[in-house]
């Protein structure tokens, strides 16, 4: 751990109020140089607002902010940044449609900006800095979310900042990538850098943090030495009481259970060939190092990416040649990209959970509002949905309440068969992780099937019924029963602990 300097951040009695709801109360965080301190607390604790604060995005309507020892004027994030500031955002700060090496270029400030023309070779040896492996020519856009992530605390570095601010920096990433973060970011501490590090996944923040300060309903329970701390201690200061991390009950295992999508010998850009069959009532993780073509499999499966072979769903072959078949047919695609592909975030609460099925909750042609009002309340409750009211855009939920949102659609659908979820957990605290188990296992009861793909080991371990691992594009392993374990998936995952596969069988992968 990194020896505590001077202070580079001090953020004192800030309070925030958005409306109705205090996101903030007389919050008061130091970070010193050198330090690594995290902030932790349960979606719409306030940790984004206050890093918003700190970073010159969010107005605060009461206290002050230094940094580097000076105090901050005008609150804009150029100010921030020109007092030593950087911040890595959790939605990405990057222009799709430009290359990998103009992104750099625009994070760099005006005056020491190289020219547009050495802008390739100058983000080649900055990337190369970092140990950051990415092609600089290649679309932002076009890089995996891990790569998007990573990307996103190298543009933050570019400006030797004294203080960086991470929002959620491993939400998109799996144990190799989040081992690379965590040397970055150990590495930038030990040369002086104070970070603030925001992230739900507990044991890490445990690992890496000297010093941990808790949120609670936006304020603050404490700050407190890393080494002293465990992980009940911390959900207890969080939840305002102990909690017992237990999944959802897992369904029993029943092989001659119904068969509700089978995939045959599917194959696409970075996976395949696949075979694959799937049960009613089952939930399947997908487990695998980032890159091994996880994403793009269950893309392809929803008919949003390319890809040849046969895919049937309740004995009718399902035409995935667009996103329209699959959805028909009852597979129900969650992206984990939320904001892009999930929901529609300037919409909202009650606009984005009925949007696919108006039709049902109107009579000639007429939405009868009372109707989908009582309808999504029932949801917003069953879901725990923490909001204002269901005319709130979903933009300004916190990202565990987002999620949530998206959930709601399989539940108004009464057609779903399989419910494909990317990350489904992704920037959510631990609080709302579980209240998004329920959910899906209680759809599973209703008969839905499930596959859930998670860079998480210990998700998949305590949500799913069977784990398939996936490495070059291929299914090499499959766990289930007692060997379905957190230290079993990762031993898998890194090629460790290799078992022969399973002989080829209905309701096995092969």
């Amino acid at each position: 751990m990194s020896i505590p300097g001077p202070v580079v951040l001090s953020v004192r009695g800030v309070s925030k109020a958005f409306g109705a709801v205090q996101a903030l109360r007389d919050v008061s965080v130091d970070c010193r140089a050198g330090e690594i301190h995290a902030v932790v607390g349960e979606n719409g604790s306030g940790k984004s607002t206050l890093l918003g604060i700190a970073s010159g995005l969010v107005a605060p309507d009461e206290g002050t902010i230094e940094i580097n020892g000076r105090a901050r004027r005008h609150g804009t994030p150029a100010e921030a940044r020109s007092l030593g500031l950087g911040m890595a955002y959790q939605t990405y700060s990057q222009v799709l449609g430009l290359s990998v090496a103009e992104n750099l270029l625009l994070a760099m400030p005006r005056d020491v900006r190289p020219r547009y023309g050495d802008a390739e070779e100058w983000a080649t040896a900055r990337l190369a800095e970092f140990k950051l492996s990415v092609p600089v020519g290649a679309l932002a856009g076009a890089l995996s979310l891990a790569e998007r992530q990573l990307l996103e605390v190298v543009k933050a570095l570019l400006a030797r900042p004294k203080v960086l601010l991470l929002d959620e920096p491993t939400t998109a990433l799996g144990p190799t990538e989040i081992e690379q973060l965590h040397g970055l970011v150990v590495a930038q501490s030990r040369s002086g850098v104070g970070i603030v590090y925001v992230s739900h996944r507990l044991p890490e923040v445990l690992g890496i943090a000297d010093r941990i300060t808790v949120l609670r309903d936006g304020i603050s329970q404490g700050t407190f030495d890393a080494a002293t701390m465990t992980e009940d201690a911390l959900v207890a200061h969080m939840i305002g009481r102990p909690l017992q991390l237990a999944f959802p009950d897992r369904r029993v295992a029943a092989e001659e259970a119904e068969t509700v999508l089978r995939v045959s010998a599917l194959q696409g850009d970075r996976f395949g060939p696949i075979d694959l069959v799937l049960r009613k009532g089952e939930i399947l993780g997908i487990a695998g190092a980032e890159g091994n073509g996880q994403v793009q499999f269950l893309r392809a499966l929803a008919g949003v990416e390319r890809a040849t072979g046969s895919t049937s769903c309740n004995g009718h072959e399902l035409d995935t040649s667009s996103p329209v078949g699959p959805l028909k047919a009852g597979v129900v695609l969650l992206s984990g990209d939320r904001a892009r592909e999930s929901l529609f975030p300037v919409l909202s609460v009650r606009a984005n959970t009925t949007i696919q099925v108006l039709r049902r909750l109107g009579r000639v042609g007429v939405v009868r509002r009372r109707r989908e009002r009582r309808t999504v309340d029932g949801l917003a409750q069953r879901l725990h949905i923490r909001m204002t009211s269901i005319e709130q855009p979903v933009q300004s939920l916190s990202g565990g309440n987002q999620q949530k949102v998206a959930l709601t659609r399989p539940f108004l659908r009464g057609d779903v068969k399989v419910i494909l979820a990317e990350e489904p957990t992704q920037g959510v605290d631990v609080g709302a992780r579980f209240d998004i188990y329920d959910a899906l296992r209680a759809k599973t009861r209703e008969g839905v099937a499930a596959i859930v793909k998670s860079s998480d080991p210990l998700e998949l371990a305590g949500l799913c019924d069977r784990v398939v691992v996936m490495s070059r594009g291929r299914i090499v392993q499959e766990l289930r029963g007692d060997e379905l374990g957190e230290r079993r998936i990762v031993e898998a995952i890194v090629g460790s602990g290799a078992a022969p596969r399973p002989s080829s069988s209905e309701g096995t992968a092969q």
